[in-house]
C-alpha cells in the first residue's frame, strides 16, 4: 500500500485524540514566586488549547475556561477550573469535564491538580454516528497541540477503529501517516514502535525536548506519541478503562525520566565540583591560603551539600515514582486483562536502573563533604598559624618603635636639662675670670649634653624594649 493510497482509500472510525499534559505545580522547598511562575505557564497553555475549541452555540472557549485563584486551589487533588464562568450547555453535575463541540469534533477537558503537578486532560474526537472519517482529520483534532511548550512531559495518543481487516505492514503505515498530520511534518519512520494492546496494533514514538538549561548542560523532557487501532468497537470500549489509570502511569512515567535528566545534569555539576576540592587538597603545600579563601571553602561546601541533597531527593522520588508506575502496569493488567505494551513494561525495568545508577553517584560524591571539612580544617589552622605570626611580628614592630620614641624622648628631655649645667661647669672651669661663657665653652657643654643624653637615651630605650617584650 502506497502512502498515496494510505490518504486516499483508507479510513477510520470514531478518530480520537487522547492528550495528558504535564506541568510540575511546585518543586520541593521552591518560593512562592516561582509557584505562580509555574501556574502561569500551565495557564498559558491552558489557553492556547481553547482558543481552537467552541462550545455548542459556537462561543470560543478561551473566553468562558479560566482557572480558579492559586490560593483556592484544591490542597492535594481536584480540578483547578473556575466552573462559576462555564455555561451550562458545557458541564454536567459531579464532573470536572468541560463539554466543547467545534463541528462535528467533540471536546472533553480537564485541568487537574494531581499532588505537585498540573494535568491538562484533553479528549477529542468524531462519534462513529458520522461514519468513516479519513486519516488526514488528526491534523484538525490536534491542532496547536504538537507545539505545546513542554515542562514536565506530553502523551498523545491517537486511536481510532480499523473498519477493514489490514496487515502488519499496512497498520505501520496507517500511524506514520496519522503521526505525520499529528505532527504536521514527516516523522523519523525508524523510530516508530511497533507493539500491539488488547489484541490490538499499537505505536509508539517518542522524542526528547530540551525543557530548560542549568549552566551549560541541559534538562530534558519526553514527548510521547502514541498510536492504538482498535480492531472493533469491543476494543474501543475496554480501552477507557485503561485510559483512566493511564493518568497515573504516564504521571509517573514522565516524572522519571524529568527526575533522572535533571540528576544527570546534578551529577556532572557534583563532579566538576568534586575534582576542584580533590585538586585543592593534592596542592594544599602549594597554595597560598589566607582569611578570604578562608571564607570561600564553606561556601563552596554548602553548594556542594545542597546539590547533593538535590540529587539524594531526586533519587527518592523517581523510587516512589516507579514504585506508582508499577502498581499502575498491574492495575490495567488485572482490569483488562492484557499488559500494556513491552514498551512501558520495559520502562520499568529501566527505571530500576535509573534509581541503582542515581544511588550508587549519591555514595560516589558523598566523601567530597568529607574532604571540604578536612580541607576547612587546614586551612583555618595553617591560617591562625599564619596570623600568630603576623601578630608576633607585629607586636616586636611596635615594641621597637615604642623603644626608639622612649629613647629619643629620654635624650630629648636629659639634653634640655644638662645644656646648661654643663656649659657653666665648664666655663668655670675652664675661664674662671670670664662672667659669660665663651663659644668654646658653649660648644663643648652643648658637645657634652647630647653625648651624655644619647646614653641615657639607649639605657632608657633597652630598659624599655625588655619591658614591652616581657609584656
Amino acid at each position: 500500500m502506497t502512502q498515496t493510497q494510505t490518504n486516499t482509500s483508507i479510513k477510520m472510525i470514531s478518530p480520537t485524540l487522547h492528550l495528558y499534559y504535564y506541568v510540575l505545580r511546585n518543586g520541593m522547598n521552591e518560593p512562592v514566586e516561582e509557584l505562580e511562575k509555574r501556574r502561569h505557564f500551565f495557564n498559558e497553555n491552558l489557553q492556547k488549547i481553547t482558543s481552537h475549541l467552541t462550545s455548542k452555540n459556537g462561543e470560543n472557549a478561551a473566553k468562558f475556561i479560566t482557572l480558579l485563584p492559586l490560593q483556592q486551589d484544591p490542597k492535594i487533588t481536584g480540578s483547578v477550573l473556575d466552573f462559576s464562568k462555564i455555561p451550562t450547555e458545557c458541564k454536567k453535575n459531579n464532573n470536572d469535564r468541560v463539554y466543547l463541540t467545534t463541528g462535528i469534533i467533540n471536546s472533553r477537558l480537564a485541568a487537574r491538580r494531581l499532588n505537585d503537578t498540573y494535568l491538562l486532560r484533553l479528549t477529542r474526537y468524531i462519534s462513529s454516528i458520522e461514519g468513516q472519517q479519513s486519516l488526514n482529520i488528526f491534523s484538525n483534532l490536534s491542532e496547536h497541540l504538537s507545539n505545546l511548550e513542554l515542562e514536565l512531559g506530553q502523551t498523545v495518543i491517537l486511536a481510532g477503529i480499523l473498519p477493514d481487516t489490514t496487515t502488519l505492514e499496512q497498520n505501520r503505515t496507517i500511524a506514520t501517516h496519522s503521526l505525520n498530520q499529528y505532527y504536521n511534518q514527516e516523522i523519523d519512520t525508524n523510530k516508530l514502535i511497533t507493539d500491539e494492546f488488547l489484541d490490538s496494533p499499537f505505536y509508539i514514538y517518542t522524542q526528547s525536548v530540551e525543557v530548560k538549561k542549568s549552566n551549560k548542560y541541559s534538562v530534558e523532557a519526553i514527548k510521547l506519541a502514541c498510536v492504538f487501532l482498535y480492531k472493533n468497537e469491543t476494543v474501543e470500549t475496554k480501552s477507557a478503562t485503561a485510559y483512566r489509570i493511564l493518568q497515573n502511569l504516564l504521571l509517573s512515567y514522565h516524572k522519571i525520566n524529568f527526575f533522572y535528566s535533571q540528576s544527570l545534569v546534578l551529577k556532572t555539576l557534583l563532579e566538576e565540583q568534586y575534582k576542584k576540592i580533590e585538586c585543592l587538597t593534592e596542592d594544599y603545600a602549594k597554595q597560598e591560603w589566607d582569611s578570604k579563601k578562608l571564607k570561600q571553602i564553606p561556601q563552596d561546601s554548602l553548594k556542594y551539600y545542597q546539590r547533593l541533597s538535590f540529587l539524594e531527593d531526586q533519587a527518592k522520588l523517581v523510587e516512589f515514582n516507579l514504585k506508582n508506575y508499577q502498581e499502575c502496569l498491574q492495575q490495567i493488567k488485572d482490569k483488562t486483562g492484557y499488559e500494556l505494551p513491552k514498551f512501558f513494561q520495559n520502562f520499568a525495568g529501566e527505571s530500576e536502573f535509573y534509581l541503582e545508577q542515581m544511588q550508587a553517584n549519591i555514595a560516589f560524591l558523598q566523601p567530597a563533604l568529607h574532604l571540604y571539612d578536612k580541607l576547612m580544617l587546614s586551612v583555618q589552622t595553617q591560617v591562625s598559624i599564619e596570623e600568630a605570626q603576623r601578630q608576633e611580628n607585629k607586636s616586636k614592630k611596635e615594641a621597637q618603635l615604642a623603644q626608639i620614641f622612649t629613647g629619643i624622648g629620654t635624650a630629648i628631655a636629659v639634653g634640655q636639662l644638662l645644656t646648661e649645667p654643663l656649659i657653666k661647669t665648664i666655663s668655670q672651669y675652664l675661664e674662671p675670670t670670664q662672667q659669660n661663657p665663651s663659644l668654646k665653652s658653649l660648644w663643648l657643654g652643648t658637645i657634652f649634653s647630647i653625648c651624655i643624653s644619647l646614653m641615657v637615651g639607649f639605657i632608657i630605650s633597652w630598659i624599655a624594649y625588655k619591658w614591652l617584650k616581657k609584656d
